[in-house]
């Protein structure tokens, strides 16, 4: 087996063992309001096929074989940017329905039955191209949340790079040996799962704030007949004096319950008082409360910090003071003598 063989091997157990924990993670641990039943199913799917494509690179990498003569793997290129698309609407747009003419989205995949694999790959890739660009776009369009989304933009850009790559490699194929193709499409998969990992490593909640961004700009707003002076009054006795951000279930929902506002209302009014989003709220009160122990108690260590002051975990805890602060605990208690 050739050097470049054992990389791409690699980095395929790598992909497939990183959709295995991304689907995990999605269905049963990730907080999102927009989650639902959709969302899961096709997130689900999306990996699944990701993870099928990569099985079929790994049979090339050990027995030779032309992924690229089955309509199987061509038809999996085909279905896979659809649902993609339909995964991104339910997971960020708030009340997405697939309706019956959402199916023109899956016709494509009937040209792998007819289409030349020359013609048909390169189409696919363009389509799943599309997709990203899209979902690009979008991003890129909350030019009034930009600020709060620097370093998130950054893994968009560079997966909206990585995509284009792959599609002007998908329309060189017919100019290239074969084997480079499934070298550099298993790879290309790999390093966009490393993005994603990289991304949610360091902000776990990034889904939800981009959901909630998304929210603010593409509907009107929710507090007409709310008095947000009151509400902020409210909202600050129970942050500042009830000091209730130190619940590490602390949700969006349920401080919304307790300030008798829908989660549309206070996430909006978070966002347009404090120009930040609720989980970047939560976490900076947090950091200051963790900033006070961590100069008045020199002796407490760093987890019994990160526990009382909310975070479920101390890495949690580790990414998050040093995403507001610029630099870690310990440096920043050093600092301090």
């Amino acid at each position: 087996m050739t050097s470049l063989n054992i990389l791409s091997t690699v980095n395929i157990g790598f992909s497939l063992v990183a959709a295995l924990i991304l689907a995990i993670c999605y269905v049963f641990f990730l907080q999102s309001s927009n989650k639902s039943n959709s969302s899961v199913i096709t997130a689900i799917m999306v990996l699944s096929g990701i993870g099928l494509l990569q099985f079929e690179h790994l049979d090339f990498m050990i027995s030779s074989s032309e992924p690229l003569q089955s309509v199987y793997y061509r038809a999996l290129l085909f279905i896979i940017p659809p649902l993609f698309y339909f995964f991104s609407r339910f997971a960020l747009f708030a009340g997405y329905q697939f309706k019956l003419y959402s199916v023109l989205h899956f016709l494509p995949f009937l040209t792998v039955f007819f289409l030349d694999k020359y013609i048909a790959v390169p189409a696919a890739f363009l389509i799943g191209t599309s997709y990203c660009l899209w979902l690009a776009q979008i991003i890129y369009s909350l030019r009034n949340h930009r600020k709060r989304f620097e370093l998130e933009f950054f893994f968009f850009a560079f997966f909206s790079i990585l995509a284009i790559l792959v599609l002007v490699f998908g329309f060189s194929m017919s100019f290239i040996d074969n084997a480079y193709f499934y070298h550099f499409y298993s790879n290309g998969i790999a390093l966009a799962f490393m993005l994603v990992t990289a991304a949610f490593i360091i902000y776990p909640n990034l889904l939800d704030e981009i959901s909630e961004a998304v929210k603010l700009s593409y509907t009107n707003s929710t507090l007409n007949n709310i008095d947000v002076e009151k509400s902020i009054i409210k909202l600050n006795d129970l942050m500042l004096n009830s000091k209730l951000y130190q619940d590490e279930n602390l949700s969006l929902a349920t401080l919304a319950e307790v300030m008798q506002l829908s989660t549309h209302q206070l996430s909006e009014m978070i966002n347009t008082q404090f120009g930040m989003s609720f989980s970047k709220y939560i976490r900076e009160l947090r950091v200051e409360r963790a900033k006070e122990l961590l100069k008045s108690e020199p002796n407490s260590s760093i987890l019994s910090i990160s526990m009382e002051t909310g975070f479920k975990s101390q890495s949690n805890f580790y990414a998050a003071f040093k995403d507001i602060t610029g630099e870690s605990p310990g440096s920043y208690r050093k600092s301090l003598s």
